[in-house]
């Protein structure tokens, strides 16, 4: 096949290009091709993970370890690292070879803390989560070579690459960019298509006032042909859910850890699952808080099993919804409600 003379960012648009092997394929051959045993140390237990512990309850707690770093010494301080950090690097470490998506948040904690860890550490944690598709690692790539970064240095092809890649996999802050650069190359065509797939009416009105009739047929083209290329919305919607439920459960393992007593993972599981859930039936419960208070009455009520329904209990509902009411405060409160009830 003869190749054509494209744009810059529209080659990457293409998933077939003039040779053999995708462009997938091409930026894969671009990083390392490394094990898991090759680029994860070994690490011990710590007093909030195990390595016998699940992914879900590990993944959670190294991010609920990161946030405590963050509320202990803020967020600006990332060039040591804590021991809130270390551990929740050792968490992060047993999660992944059961869940590639750590490795997006290892990298992170440890290319921002070179004091204590070596930038290729960052960089191979990055890369092999980013040849298995993770859209937060290939996102992460192409800011490495934008700006030139971890000692690699900075490369525009590549980093528009990955950039491409990244929104195709799903990532929002991705497909924005693709529409800033698109435009930026005044390449209309192509900024209209991600503008199409973000739905953001503001942003494809602006883009349609500098286009010809001939550009914005060529848009529409270049939104039909991602369209067949992006990942399912149903998808993401489903790794968002899966997110949500390993924040939920770190968090509430993390500060009330007898939310779980007796519960077997899948039991664990199905319970926090059923809280995020929740928040989507009910627009009032959204906050960490209520969430905790949800959980901890929710197994004064049932001990064992799913979680009850408290929004149906008009006292218990209006403990949830109190924002003036400490955790301790609320369940403490609903004790006495259900004291009396056995009366």
């Amino acid at each position: 096949m003869k190749c054509r003379s494209l744009l810059p960012l529209a080659i990457f648009t293409l998933l077939l290009g003039c040779n053999a092997s995708s462009p997938d394929e091409k930026l894969n051959d671009s990083l390392p091709d490394l094990s898991l045993e090759q680029i994860l140390p070994k690490v011990e237990a710590n007093p909030y993970c195990t390595p016998d512990m699940d992914s879900e309850l590990l993944i959670g707690l190294g991010i609920r370890l990161m946030n405590e770093d963050e509320v202990l010494y803020g967020a600006g301080r990332t060039l040591l690292a804590s021991k809130e950090i270390k551990m929740a690097r050792s968490c992060l470490i047993m999660a992944a070879p059961h869940d590639t998506g750590s490795l997006c948040i290892l990298g992170g904690i440890v290319g921002t803390r070179q004091n204590d860890y070596a930038k290729s550490e960052a960089f191979n944690y990055i890369a092999y989560a980013a040849r298995k598709n993770e859209s937060c690692a290939e996102a992460a790539l192409y800011s490495i070579y934008n700006a030139g970064k971890l000692d690699h240095p900075p490369n525009k092809k590549l980093a528009m690459g990955w950039l491409e890649r990244a929104a195709r996999h799903g990532d929002q802050d991705s497909q924005q960019d693709m529409v800033r650069r698109a435009s930026e190359q005044d390449n209309f065509p192509l900024a209209y298509a991600w503008a199409r797939i973000l739905d953001d009416a503001q942003t494809i009105e602006a883009v349609q006032r500098k286009m010809s009739p001939q550009q914005l047929a060529e848009g529409e083209r270049y939104h039909t042909r991602l369209l067949s290329q992006l990942t399912p919305q149903k998808d993401i919607e489903q790794a968002l859910r899966k997110d949500l439920i390993a924040l939920g459960t770190g968090d509430l393992y993390y500060s009330y850890p007898e939310v779980f007593a007796g519960m077997s993972p899948a039991q664990r599981h199905a319970f926090v699952a059923q809280l995020v859930d929740m928040q989507d039936v009910y627009p009032k419960f959204h906050t960490r808080g209520q969430l905790m208070i949800y959980a901890l009455i929710s197994r004064l009520v049932q001990s064992t099993g799913p979680a009850v329904d408290l929004w149906q209990d008009p006292a218990l509902h209006a403990l949830l919804v109190d924002d003036d009411l400490e955790v301790e405060d609320a369940v403490a409160k609903a004790k006495i409600i259900l004291a009396k009830r056995k009366r």
